[in-house]
């Protein structure tokens, strides 16, 4: 299943690589994240709600200001 997330409030591209990059390294997590357009899309056949609080774990680690919101 993918879900599709609008991010807010994020500064850098470097910074959206560094997530991205993060989130794909959780076991059986695909993450696509555009800076451009500020979305990131997940693919995962995990629970959403736990993949979802590991992402948001993440981006506050990377980027404290970073939120996202399911489209």
């Amino acid at each position: 299943m993918t879900r599709t997330y609008e991010i807010e409030n994020l500064d850098c591209a470097h910074c959206a690589g560094k997530i991205e990059e993060e989130v794909n390294k959780l076991e059986g997590v695909e993450c696509k994240l555009s800076f451009a357009l500020a979305v990131m899309k997940i693919t995962t056949e995990r629970d959403f709600r736990e993949v979802e609080k590991a992402v948001n774990k993440i981006m506050k680690r990377i980027e404290p200001s970073a939120r996202m919101r399911a489209k």
